[in-house]
């Protein structure tokens, strides 16, 4: 990765921050700004990129699939909600 791919991931790994930290649900707060300390430096351009996609998604569609009351849509990275999904039960 060359320097514009550096600068571009910390660009979106700010944006992630800055996204998790201002969702409409306190509690979805909360676990998105958990999960982003403990994984954020490890999320790669792919993984920052579905993890801004999932931010576009409603809190409660969020918290939904999480405790798999809804399926989760084709469109969402299975994998990162998995992920997140974990974290979010290993943390509540």
């Amino acid at each position: 990765m060359g320097m514009d791919g550096d600068v571009n991931l910390v660009a979106a790994r700010r944006r992630l921050v800055f996204l998790a930290g201002r969702r409409s649900m306190a509690e979805m707060e909360r676990i998105l700004e958990r999960f982003l300390e403990r994984e954020l430096a490890g999320l790669d351009d792919r993984a920052c990129a579905g993890f801004l996609e999932l931010l576009e998604e409603s809190d409660a569609d969020l918290l939904d699939w999480m405790g798999g009351i809804k399926p989760i849509p084709e469109r969402i990275d299975r994998s990162l909600m998995a992920r997140l999904g974990a974290h979010a039960r290993e943390h509540s």
